[in-house]
């Protein structure tokens, strides 16, 4: 007599196995609107607009941007996630520095974004 489960496992591996190919589910969108929150919450009170005006400390890439957040982040152990990360970098590249993002990380930008 066969195992109850003997068709099961084999389909529960070959569909992991499958899943596997494909690679990771896409990285959902950074939301603007959520790092503007979590930049004021954290940021605001110290960092103003001439901080990320000054040409002498402008970041020069969306993934600059990004790693300075990310940099700050663990100095100021603010406990943000990866996601948090990009909605606060997303947040500051369109309020301030304006470098191509492209989808999925900014699925608006052909459109201007939040703060054109």
């Amino acid at each position: 007599m066969p195992h109850p489960f003997s068709g099961t496992i084999p389909a529960a591996i070959a569909a992991a196995g499958l899943l596997g190919l494909l690679g990771p589910p896409a990285a959902a969108a950074a939301d603007p609107a959520r790092g503007r929150a979590l930049y004021e919450a954290r940021c605001g009170g110290c960092h103003n607009q001439s901080v990320h005006n000054d040409s002498s400390r402008k970041a020069r890439s969306l993934d600059e941007v990004r790693a300075r957040v990310a940099n700050f982040s663990a100095q100021l152990k603010t406990g943000w996630t990866p996601e948090e990360v990009d909605h606060v970098a997303v947040y500051l590249n369109e309020r301030f520095y304006r470098h191509p993002c492209d989808p999925p990380l900014c699925p608006g930008a052909s459109t201007g974004g939040l703060f054109r």
